[in-house]
């Protein structure tokens, strides 16, 4: 009987020494919980004995604790290094099969190839889903969190705003052969136009495509009529466009005679306006002063912070944030009952009750702080202290088993 007490103290003690080299090798892993060992004795008698003189029967391991008190909080200055400051669990959704829901004090995500947060093991951080000025819009379901690259939509151009100077004299009318020219107007030909101004053009996918204004001079100013007078043609992506009213007229100081309105300019593919408001003639050598388009690109991502309360801000060419989600923090009855899945993640079971859900920072949940992480609440020193206790608890009872063999080989002895 004794060899059986012995050996439940040695397969204690191993146990013992097990957790404490667990702990040990995760005092670096990021949201890690330490455990320890909790021991209990086993005590077997008959009915009919009386219990003064009967004797435990050794000791098994009752329970392996783990400690769920805050580790240290490292500064990381990555926006997506998140912490939690108090109680609560991050939620994540497996990443083979979305819906497989694990809660994690770990909180280094990133993003993947689509934008979403997501954490080293691919799981995905799970949020309540907002509208865009942060309120929550829906607490009765939860979403994945995708910071996306640019916001907004594309918008084709349909209206260019040009202001030229045109040039006074014969140099005005640059490689142009005649006023007017003597062939029909062709953009590879310099001696059908005046001069030419590139202008920005996007398409309906906000692809930047060639285009230009070209000016062919129509009419020299003459002592009876001090007026020059220039046609437009537009070129869009090899188009060539007109328009009924495409032509400006200048008087004899470089003013448009007549305030210039926007002309309309069709093809088969496009339909631009164009505003020449601004547009003079002087002795100078052609020159664009300035140039404009409605067209836009969707907005590009500039900014991205999480609020103490969880909320996700994201802002886009300098506006103001927009949110992206606030994150779901989960929190349980009893934690201590959570399963352990290893990569610093736990399921609930039935001795931790249903999870519930919240905000950072209200009904006892821990605010989040960005830019941190949560270390292994690991005491290094307290876990090499247990390290030796529990050697010597082994080497205790090793000594015990050795002493009860050799009794039993004494007693062999002496029948022999």
């Amino acid at each position: 009987m004794s060899s059986f007490i012995s050996l439940s103290g040695l397969n204690a003690a191993q146990a013992d020494l097990t957790t404490t080299s667990n702990n040990i090798a995760n005092v670096n892993t990021t949201g890690f919980r330490s455990s320890r060992t909790e021991f209990s004795d086993m005590f077997t008698r008959s009915p009919y004995v009386t219990s003064r003189t009967a004797s435990g029967s050794g000791v098994r391991v009752q329970n392996i604790r783990q400690s769920f008190t805050q580790g240290a909080v490292a500064q990381t200055a990555e926006t997506l290094d998140l912490t939690l400051q108090g109680q609560g669990f991050f939620t994540v959704s497996d990443a083979v099969q979305n819906g497989n829901v694990s809660y994690t004090r770990a909180g280094a995500f990133g993003v993947d190839a689509e934008g979403y947060m997501v954490n080293a093991g691919g799981g995905f951080l799970q949020s309540y889903p907002t509208n865009a000025d942060g309120s929550v819009n829906d607490q009765l379901s939860l979403q994945r969190v995708q910071v996306s690259p640019t916001y907004g939509d594309a918008v084709q151009t349909s209206a260019v705003d040009l202001a030229v100077s045109l040039q006074f004299g014969a140099d005005g009318a640059g490689a142009q052969d005649a006023v007017p020219p003597s062939n029909a107007f062709d953009p590879s030909d310099e001696t059908t136009y005046a001069a030419m101004a590139p202008i920005n053009v996007l398409n309906d996918e906000a692809e930047p495509v060639p285009a230009n204004v070209f000016f062919i001079r129509t009419v020299d100013p003459t002592a009876g009529t001090p007026t020059t007078t220039y046609e437009m043609r537009m070129v869009i992506d090899d188009e060539v466009m007109t328009s009924p009213t495409g032509s400006v007229v200048f008087d004899e100081e470089g003013n448009p005679s007549a305030p210039f309105t926007p002309m309309t300019f069709t093809g088969t593919n496009w339909t631009m306006d164009l505003d020449m408001t601004d547009s003079t003639m002087h002795d100078e050598a052609f020159r664009v002063d300035s140039s404009a388009h409605n067209g836009e690109r969707p907005r590009g991502l500039s900014g991205l912070e999480v609020g103490d309360d969880g909320l996700i801000w994201a802002s886009y060419a300098g506006d103001l944030g927009i949110a992206l989600g606030q994150l779901a923090i989960a929190n349980f009855p009893n934690v201590q009952g959570l399963k352990n899945l290893g990569d610093a993640s736990y399921s609930p079971t039935n001795d931790s009750g249903d999870v519930v859900y919240g905000v950072a920072g209200s009904d006892g949940l821990g605010n989040i702080e960005s830019g941190a992480l949560e270390l292994s609440n690991v005491d290094l020193t307290s876990e090499l202290v247990d390290l030796i206790t529990a050697q010597r608890n082994y080497q205790a009872s090793a000594k015990a088993l050795e002493t009860s063999a050799s009794m039993a080989q004494t007693i062999m002895n002496i029948r022999a």
